[in-house]
């Protein structure tokens, strides 16, 4: 399989992007190799830099549940972009999709929409935390919640295929404010629920 463009981008990469990608776990270190660099997709395979077609199982780590370049999601895309992108205020479309949510998901009275997985985690975390006048965040070791300090503190995904095992950068104060437990040992989360009671904020789990 050729690779040679992928190997000659990465090095570009690296000079202008620390690591050369702009999200860890795209360092592809926990497969053992340096990253392919895809040029398109369409349906359920991606091509490389190379020309190479692969079946896409990562799905753009979960959005693309329709496949890549769905002639419905595209219409709608080009539809949209046609009268603006981005104007910085409310707009009916965002009214209609989060009553659909609603409507949806019965465990759900109201949405807020954020850009990202880590906003929507911060959030959660800091309305928990104003809720409950607790500090304690429980997470489980390995699991990846977003890029917040909160959740790095024996993180999973990107954090781990680099292979930096604490969490470099993250002041004090918040690491010990997350207490983080083996995965799916349910007596060491039940003793320590008991024993921080009244200190516990939330849980937040990757399932």
């Amino acid at each position: 399989m050729k690779r040679e463009i992928s190997e000659e981008m990465f090095e570009k990469a690296k000079k202008v992007i620390p690591g050369g990608v702009n999200s860890p776990v795209r360092a592809c270190r926990s497969v053992g190799c340096n990253p392919l660099f895809i040029e398109r997709a369409l349906g359920s395979s991606v091509f490389d830099v190379d020309g190479n077609e692969y079946l896409d199982f990562v799905c753009s780590w979960g959005p693309m549940i329709l496949g890549h370049a769905h002639p419905s999601v595209i219409g709608a895309i080009t539809a949209t972009a046609t009268g603006g992108t981005s104007f910085g205020a409310p707009t009916p479309s965002e009214v209609e999709l989060a009553a659909m949510v609603v409507e949806a998901v019965p465990s759900i009275e109201k949405v807020r929409f954020v850009n990202s997985g880590t906003e929507a985690t911060m959030s959660a975390i800091r309305l928990a935390r104003g809720f409950t006048g607790r500090a304690i965040v429980i997470k489980f070791d390995g699991c990846y919640h977003g890029h917040a300090d909160s959740f790095l503190v024996k993180a999973g995904s990107g954090l781990l295929t680099l292979g930096i095992p604490g969490s470099p950068g993250v002041p004090e104060d918040i690491v010990k404010n997350t207490v983080s437990l083996p995965y799916n040992d349910l007596a060491i989360f039940e003793k320590t629920l008991k024993e921080k009671a009244s200190d516990i904020a939330c849980v937040i789990i990757e399932p």
